[in-house]
C-alpha cells in the first residue's frame, strides 16, 4: 500500500519594501531557521482520529461538529501552545479527516515531519451528549492508519535528540505493529539518553487486564516519569492502595510516579511525595482532562520547575478542560496561563474524569 511522507513546507515570505520592513522580515527569518534548527522538547507518538461530536440523537436538526482526537495529540497541542517546541510522530490516511487533521496540528505549531500519510482510511471517534454530563463515544478505528507505524519514523525523530518521549498506555492496544512501535521507540530513547514519559491510559475497550498488565509494566519500568489513576496503577503493580502503588512503582525504577485522582495530585520522586489538592469543579465535559494535566505537569518539568509547581500548573490546566466543552480546543497560551497562574492559588482546579 502506498504512502508518503508529510513534511512542513517552508514557504518564503513576500519581501515588503524599506528598511523598517527588510529588517522586520529578517528577523522572522532568523526565528524561522531558530524554530527548524532547534531540538524540540517533546516527541510524541501515537493515533489521531477523526471526530463527530453530536449535540443530542441522530437527526435532522442535530449539531455536528467536526474535530479530532487523541491523547497524544491533546498533550502535543496544549505543550504547542504554551510555547514548548513539540513533534508528533503517526500516520493518517489521505482523506478529508487525515488532511484536516494534518492543517489543524500545524495551525497549532504541532511539528509533523516525521508523519505518514497512507491509503487506509483515518480512524474516527464518534461523540454524543447523552445528558448534561454524560457522553457516549463510539470508535471506528479497524484497519485504520493509525495503527501502522514505521521505525524509520521514530528512529528520525528521535535522532532530533528532544528532551523528552512521551508515550501512552493506549498505542500497545492497538495492535502488533503498534505495540513493537512503542516499545522500540521507548528503548531507543534510553538508548539516547532521552527521559522518557508514560502516561499509562487503560482502556478495557482496547483489551482487558490480563492483556495489558505485562505490556503497561513492561513500558513503566523503562520510564522516567509514569501518570496514572487508582485503577490504572492497580492494573500495572495489582496494589489497590494509591500509597502502596506509587511506592511499588518507584521500586521499578520509576523515578518521578505522579497519581492523579479527583481530590488530590501525588508526586514520588527522589525528594519524597509531594500532594497539591484539587476541588472538584462543574464537569461539563470531562474528555481531555487526564490529558491536559499530563501536559501541564510536563510543561512545568521542561522549564525546570520544583514539583508542587509541576502538579499547580496540571491542576490549572486539566480544571479549565473539564469545565468546557471539546478534549482541547479550550488549551491555554501562554499569556492565558501566565494570568491564570498569577491569581490566587487556589483560583483554578481540575475535576474528575472517569472512564
Amino acid at each position: 500500500m502506498g504512502c508518503r511522507t508529510e513534511r512542513l513546507k517552508e514557504r518564503r515570505p513576500i519581501r515588503p519594501c524599506g528598511d523598517r520592513e527588510q529588517k522586520l522580515t529578517n528577523a522572522l527569518d532568523d526565528q524561522l531557521v531558530m524554530r527548524r534548527t532547534m531540538s524540540p522538547d517533546v516527541v510524541t507518538l501515537g493515533e489521531v482520529m477523526g471526530t463527530l461530536r453530536f449535540s443530542g440523537q441522530f437527526g435532522v436538526g442535530t449539531t455536528v461538529t467536526p474535530s479530532l482526537a487523541g491523547a497524544e495529540a491533546n498533550v502535543s497541542i496544549a505543550l504547542a501552545r504554551l510555547g514548548h517546541q513539540v513533534q508528533w510522530v503517526g500516520s493518517l490516511g489521505q482523506d478529508t479527516f487525515g488532511e484536516g487533521i494534518l492543517k489543524t496540528l500545524r495551525g497549532e505549531n504541532v511539528g509533523v515531519d516525521h508523519v505518514v500519510m497512507r491509503s487506509e482510511p483515518t480512524g474516527l471517534l464518534v461523540s454524543r451528549r447523552v445528558s448534561l454530563e454524560t457522553k457516549r463515544v463510539d470508535y471506528h478505528r479497524s484497519g485504520s492508519a493509525g495503527r501502522i507505524f514505521s521505525a524509520e519514523q521514530v528512529t528520525n525523530a528521535l535522532a532530533e535528540q528532544p528532551k523528552l518521549l512521551h508515550v501512552t498506555g493506549i498505542t500497545p492496544a492497538l495492535g502488533d505493529i503498534a505495540r513493537a512501535t512503542v516499545t522500540e521507540a521507548v528503548r531507543e530513547a534510553r538508548e539516547r539518553g532521552i527521559v522518557v514519559s508514560f502516561d499509562i491510559n487503560f482502556r478495557r475497550r482496547l483489551w482487558d487486564v490480563e492483556a495489558a498488565r505485562p505490556v503497561l509494566s513492561d513500558l513503566a519500568r523503562q520510564a522516567d516519569i509514569v501518570f496514572g489513576g487508582t485503577d490504572e496503577f492497580e492494573v500495572v503493580t495489582g496494589e489497590g492502595d494509591p500509597s502502596l502503588a506509587l511506592e511499588k512503582m518507584s521500586g521499578m525504577g520509576v523515578r518521578e510516579v505522579v497519581w492523579k485522582s479527583s481530590h488530590l495530585a501525588r508526586a514520588l520522586t527522589a525528594d519524597g511525595v509531594s500532594a497539591v489538592p484539587n476541588d472538584v469543579v462543574q464537569a461539563v465535559d470531562p474528555i481531555g482532562a487526564g490529558d491536559a494535566f499530563v501536559a501541564g505537569y510536563l510543561s512545568a518539568w521542561i522549564e525546570g520547575r520544583a514539583v508542587e509547581q509541576r502538579l499547580k500548573r496540571a491542576h490549572t490546566l486539566g480544571g479549565i478542560i473539564v469545565g468546557i466543552d471539546g478534549d482541547w480546543e479550550g488549551l491555554p497560551t501562554r499569556r492565558e496561563l501566565t494570568t491564570l497562574e498569577s491569581r490566587a492559588q487556589d483560583a483554578v482546579r481540575s475535576g474528575s474524569v472517569e472512564r
